[in-house]
C-alpha cells in the first residue's frame, strides 16, 4: 500500500483518476447538449406556423397626373363637373374642382369630349368612334353603338340639348345625331375627307358646323341637307359659339377669329393686328358675368374681347407655362381650361391656378 504524506507529515489520500461530477455539473452538461436541438425545433415550428408578412406602402396617384392630357370638360353646376381625357380617363368633381374622383369606362381609347344634360345624365365621345353614356351620375358608363367609317372614326366634340337631343362631330365629315339621350345615333352626312371640329344648334332646325380649311356647314332642316361654304379664313376652324341668336364667334388655327351679327349668314375675319394673337385657338365661349368672349389655345395663350369687338386683350395663362389647351368652361369668377394641364383662370386678377 502506497501512502503519501505531506511535508508536514500529515496523511493525504491520493486523487482518483476520474473525478465524480456533481449533480449541478451533470444538469448543466445536459442543458448544453439540448441547446442545438432546441434551436432546430424552434426554426421548424416557425417555418410551419408563422407566415411571413410583407409590408407594402401603397402609393395612390393623383386623379390628374402630370402626364395626363384632358381634352374635354362639362360643367353642370357650380359644384358638379366632369373631365375626360387620355386612355379612357373620366373624372368627376362635386366641389367645384377641388377634388376629383375617377370613374370607369371600359376603354383605353382617348376620350375627346363630354356633355351633360344634367348631373345624372351625360355622354362621352372619343377616338375610334367610341360613345359612352351614363344615367346615374357616372356610377356606370355604358358603351353604345354608332355609325362608323371603314377609314377613320375619331369623334372630337359633342353637345347636348333639351329633350335628350345630342350632336357629335369628327373625322371624315362625321356628323351624328341622337334624340334619346345618346342611346342611338344617326349619321347626318355622307363621308368626306374633312374633319368637323365643332357645332352649335341655333334653333329647332338650324345647325352650324365648323371644320378644316375654313369651311362652314349649315343645315336649315335639322341635318337633312347641308350648305357648304368657305369662310374668309385660310386656316382650319376649331370652335363656334353664339351669345345671342344673331351674334356669334368662330375661332381657329393661326389665331383666326370670325364674327357674325346676322345669325351666321355672313362672317367677318378679325385682323390679327387688332386681336393681337397668332397662336392656334381651340375653343371659345361667351361669359355673361364679364360680357366678354374668351378663347384659349396653344402655348398657354388666351384672349378676351368685348361683344362690340372694340376691345381685345391677349395674354398667357402663366409666364412659365406653355401648355396647349383644347377646351374651356365658364364658371363663377373665371374659367376652367383643359388640355396638357387643367387649371382655373380668375377674371379679376388674371391669375392661373394649376389643378
Amino acid at each position: 500500500m502506497n501512502i503519501l504524506r505531506s511535508t508536514s507529515g500529515e496523511y493525504q489520500p491520493s486523487e482518483p483518476a476520474n473525478p465524480v461530477k456533481t449533480i449541478g455539473q451533470k444538469t448543466f452538461s445536459i442543458f448544453l447538449s439540448l441547446i442545438p436541438w432546441s434551436i432546430v425545433a424552434g426554426l421548424l415550428w416557425a417555418g410551419i406556423f408563422i407566415k411571413p408578412q410583407t409590408m407594402v406602402e401603397v402609393v395612390i396617384p393623383p386623379a390628374i397626373e402630370k402626364r395626363d392630357n384632358i381634352f374635354g370638360i362639362s360643367v353642370v353646376t357650380a359644384e358638379k363637373m366632369w373631365l375626360v381625357g387620355n386612355y379612357g380617363k373620366i373624372l368627376h368633381s362635386e366641389d367645384g374642382g377641388k377634388n376629383w374622383v375617377r370613374q370607369t369606362a371600359a376603354t383605353r381609347r382617348h376620350l375627346q369630349d363630354i356633355s351633360a344634360w344634367n348631373d345624372q345624365t351625360a355622354v362621352v365621345v372619343g377616338n375610334g368612334g367610341v360613345i359612352f353614356i351614363t344615367a346615374d351620375g357616372g356610377g356606370t358608363w355604358t358603351e353604345v353603338e354608332a355609325p362608323k367609317s371603314k377609314i377613320a372614326n375619331k369623334l372630337i366634340r359633342v353637345h347636348t340639348y333639351a329633350g335628350g337631343e345630342a350632336w357629335a362631330v369628327g373625322e371624315l365629315g362625321m356628323i351624328l345625331h341622337s334624340e334619346d339621350y345618346g342611346q342611338s345615333w344617326t349619321r347626318m352626312r355622307e363621308e368626306e375627307d374633312v374633319i368637323m371640329n365643332d357645332l352649335i344648334k341655333l334653333d329647332d332646325n338650324r345647325i352650324l358646323v365648323v371644320g378644316e380649311y375654313g369651311r362652314l356647314f349649315q343645315s336649315r332642316d335639322k341635318g337633312k341637307t347641308w350648305q357648304d361654304n368657305y369662310t374668309a379664313s385660310p386656316s382650319s376652324l376649331t370652335a363656334i359659339d353664339f351669345r345671342t341668336p344673331l351674334d356669334g364667334v368662330i375661332v381657329g388655327l393661326d389665331g383666326a377669329i370670325l364674327v357674325t351679327g346676322d345669325a351666321g349668314e355672313t362672317w367677318s375675319l378679325i385682323d390679327k393686328d387688332i386681336s393681337g394673337i397668332t397662336e392656334h385657338l381651340m375653343d371659345v365661349q361667351w361669359s355673361e358675368l364679364t360680357e366678354l368672349w374668351v378663347a384659349v389655345g396653344n402655348k398657354g395663350k388666351w384672349i378676351k374681347f368685348s361683344g362690340d369687338l372694340k376691345n381685345f386683350q391677349a395674354g398667357s395663362l402663366s409666364s412659365t407655362d406653355l401648355s396647349s389647351h383644347t377646351e374651356l368652361a365658364i364658371v363663377k369668377g373665371g374659367f376652367i381650361t383643359v388640355g396638357a394641364n387643367v387649371g382655373y383662370m380668375a377674371f379679376e386678377t388674371n391669375h392661373f391656378t394649376d389643378f
